[in-house]
């Protein structure tokens, strides 16, 4: 739920089903912004040797000059409130975000519950492309981008009306910036029967994860090299 002031553009790689057309879809967002950075450090055998004081005296102090550019990167990004925490950098955006999210998840989980119980009383007869819990799903995607302000500026859209009106199949695939990519493809795709690919980690998350079943959206198990392929 990191957020920041900085605008953050997500690409969507538009794959159509007869592979003769491939069309770059850009969102922008003044959102969210991932900040976390990975460095990796390779030491060889003969390299290790046994810090001095001063050794660790100058360890200790890279740290703190890495915890203190961190520090500046989050708040260059995310304003002068933004903090650090295990779950990221947030800013006052990004918690006000994550809690209008949970609020409108919840009345999405009711949603998704009548769905279910429906499924269960018709013997899966009625609805049998799971449309009506992919509605409520993208409802909820709907009012979270109007509720926060997010609602994405999309370039080339005219690529995707028009490939509606032809009928055919596609595939879409984010760079997965964030979280905010869900409602965003949503948003991006319309008012269809849309459904994700997603690993199988993700049934557990609460909403999300019923969600995603009662759609039947595609589970792979990451594990499994059967579900992968299949």
């Amino acid at each position: 739920l990191a957020a920041a002031h900085n605008p953050v553009t997500t690409t969507l790689a538009f794959s159509p089903s007869s592979h003769d057309v491939r069309s770059p879809i850009t969102l922008r967002s003044q959102q969210q912004q991932q900040l976390t950075r990975h460095t990796s450090v390779h030491l060889s055998a003969e390299a290790v040797t046994t810090p001095s004081n001063d050794d660790s005296t100058s360890a200790t102090t890279s740290a703190l000059t890495k915890q203190q550019k961190r520090m500046q990167q989050i708040r260059k990004e995310g304003g002068i409130f933004a903090i650090n925490t295990k779950l990221g950098a947030l800013n006052p955006y990004a918690i006000y975000y994550g809690l209008v999210s949970i609020a409108l998840g919840l009345v999405w989980f009711v949603a998704l519950t009548f769905s279910q119980l429906l499924y269960k009383l018709t013997g899966g007869r009625l609805d049998k492309k799971r449309r009506l819990p992919v509605f409520f799903s993208h409802v909820w995607g709907t009012l979270l981008l109007l509720f926060t302000g997010s609602f994405p500026k999309v370039e080339n859209w005219n690529v995707i009306q028009d490939f509606h009106k032809s009928g055919r199949k596609a595939m879409f695939v984010a760079n997965h910036n964030s979280w905010m990519d869900i409602p965003f493809l949503g948003h991006t795709i319309g008012w269809h029967n849309y459904k994700f690919v997603a690993k199988k980690e993700l049934e557990k998350v609460p909403i999300l994860g019923k969600a995603i079943k009662v759609a039947k959206n595609v589970l792979v198990d990451r594990t499994n090299r059967k579900s992968q392929l299949l």
